[in-house]
């Protein structure tokens, strides 16, 4: 069984004064097992002040993770909060791979570094994920889903704390990288659940659109017309752009017996294709949704609801990904989603990371698990 022990710090200047806290309440002498590895979800400002760089130098296993719009565990929550947890357990096995320019050697070069992790297949692999690549998220997951022949992979893109992502870096080892990739692979006996919820139904247009033309994120067709043209006839165009893209999921069925999935529109390009935040299959479907205030405190009401419903309370630890553009559309409320996780999630260990895109595997009819790449949504892996 794997365990988690949580610690957290809101001391941003002072390293040694953080690297003392943190592993006070760790405690590792007495709680750790003979296997752990860490994870990280921090401000920035942690990287800058050195802090993380202590931390990591001051613990005996590895370390991963990501900058954050804003984190919890154990019950302390925030933009300018360091959270730390440690995954522990005598039994299953844990190994780290890390890559700090994942995007120049491409589909190979992920796959080279998931084979570096070790042979043994894993029951559940971690990824942090840079959020600007030249990959892409989703070319990134395809790649890791190919090399674990079909493995649960669960995981987030590095975000920041303001509405550019461009200086999100992920983590490893007390560094910092812009283009990096860092996994976690456990071993053993464990069998993982996952808890997705995008936006409420009620927020979803009734009519769907059919993908008659796509490759890949870029939609080219939408109904035998272009995306542009469709959005116009619904009356969502200002000018040439879209009134409200940054808080318009798609919410997109593949059709496959799998759930759907959301995903944010990134751009319209010139001839009127539409570029997504994920893969965009020829004849998915698709409805338009909103998501607002009471959408996402009502999600993540849901989401931690069920998953608590469906985990024994005195067992297992959460990992928990809500989207970054949640908390965007939180505005100066931002903390308010935090809030709510902490004030249902009892004595439950967890680790909450706001992520720039989400990596979280749905099922199929037949129970199997499918790896998939979301936006906007709020999505929780149980051990």
């Amino acid at each position: 069984m794997v365990k988690m022990i949580n610690a957290s710090t809101r001391e941003i200047d002072d390293p040694e004064e953080a690297v003392r806290e943190i592993l006070a309440q760790l405690d590792l002498e007495k709680r750790r097992l003979r296997n752990a590895v860490g994870l990280i979800a921090c401000h920035a400002d942690y990287l800058e002040s050195g802090v993380v760089k202590a931390l990591c130098e001051a613990l005996p296993f590895d370390v991963a993770g990501c900058t954050t719009l804003g984190s919890s565990v154990n019950g302390e929550y925030g933009m300018e909060l360091l959270s730390f947890s440690v995954l522990t357990s005598e039994e299953e096995r844990f190994s780290t791979a890390f890559s700090p320019e994942i995007s120049s050697g491409g589909v190979e070069a992920v796959q080279a570094l998931y084979r570096s992790a070790g042979t043994e297949k894993a029951a559940l692999t971690l990824a942090y994920a840079p959020m600007h690549s030249a990959m892409g998220g989703p070319a990134i997951l395809e790649a890791l889903d190919r090399s674990s022949g079909g493995t649960p992979i669960f995981g987030a893109l590095a975000s920041y704390h303001a509405s550019s992502l461009s200086n999100s870096r992920v983590i490893y080892n007390g560094e910092a990288y812009k283009d990096g990739l860092a996994l976690v692979l456990i071993r053993g006996n464990i069998k993982p659940c996952f808890f997705i919820t995008t936006i409420p139904e009620n927020k979803i247009q009734k009519q769907a659109a059919v993908i008659t033309k796509s490759e890949g994120c870029v939609v080219q067709k939408v109904n035998e017309t272009t995306p542009l043209e469709y959005f116009d006839s619904l009356g969502l165009l200002s000018g040439e752009k879209l009134s409200s893209g940054k808080i318009m999921p798609l919410i997109v069925k593949y059709n496959d017996g799998t759930e759907a999935v959301a995903r944010g529109i990134y751009s319209l390009t010139p001839e009127g294709y539409m570029i997504c935040g994920g893969e965009m299959p020829e004849q998915a479907t698709f409805a338009v949704g909103t998501l607002d205030y009471n959408g996402v405190i009502e999600t993540a009401e849901s989401t931690v609801a069920r998953t608590l419903e469906a985990v024994p309370k005195d067992e297992g630890s959460l990992l928990m990904f809500p989207c970054f553009s949640r908390g965007m559309v939180l505005g100066p409320n931002a903390d308010d989603e935090l809030r709510k996780v902490v004030s249902l999630a009892g004595g439950k260990p967890y680790h909450l990371c706001y992520a720039g895109g989400e990596i979280c595997p749905v099922s199929n009819d037949e129970g199997a698990f499918l790896n998939r790449f979301h936006n906007f949504t709020f999505t929780i892996c149980a051990l």
